[in-house]
């Protein structure tokens, strides 16, 4: 375990890439190859919520983190129901958040078990308005949790993928950037600015 531990250090702390050095490059794909082998899942105390994280290649750092860091925190407040934090994606592989970092997800929700999804977050990432609107499965995943889930959410860009799978009302307030995308990709939603 300590040495997993350990491992998983090297891996935050060289995850940056470094262009400039194929050894470092080689070496921190060795290294983040290993950690992955040893998979582990998260304990998950019962009678809590339990919010999943939808995280992708290119995920900004600040729309992970920071709601992550707000529903963990919970264990600690009074007068509210605590909650399990835990990623997923359609891999086993880590993935590289937009600012450079890896990070390797929880579950894979195409192999592994999941645990009771109550709230799905999706935080926003590079390609939403692209590549990831073409796959099918994290479609399906995201239709399959909407479905089950209490709350669904996303940030800025994941609004696209929760309108592919049809997860969004009729009126939709979101960032003014994408606004006349959002409109031309799903033209049966009234897509207002967002107050915020």
């Amino acid at each position: 375990m300590k040495n997993n531990l350990f491992l998983l250090f090297l891996v935050i702390f060289l995850g940056f890439n470094s262009k400039g050095n194929t050894n470092i490059d080689k070496e921190n794909d060795e290294i983040v190859n290993i950690v992955e082998q040893n998979k582990t899942f998260p304990k998950l105390e019962k009678d809590r919520y339990n919010p999943a994280f939808l995280i992708m290649d290119g995920t900004f750092n600040r729309e992970f983190t920071a709601p992550l860091d707000i529903f963990q925190h919970t264990i600690y407040r009074e007068n509210i129901k605590a909650m399990n934090v835990f990623s997923v994606i359609n891999s086993d592989s880590s993935i590289t958040i937009f600012e450079g970092m890896r990070i390797l997800p929880n579950f894979n929700y195409l192999k592994d078990s999941l645990p009771k999804k109550d709230i799905l977050v999706i935080p926003s990432a590079e390609y939403h308005l692209g590549t990831y609107l073409e796959d099918i499965a994290m479609i399906d995943f995201v239709k399959k949790i909407g479905k089950e889930a209490l709350f669904v959410a996303s940030h800025c860009d994941g609004a696209f993928l929760l309108a592919k799978a049809g997860l969004l009302s009729k009126k939709v307030s979101y960032f003014p950037s994408d606004m006349n995308k959002m409109r031309a990709m799903f033209p049966n939603l009234d897509v207002r600015k967002d107050v915020a």
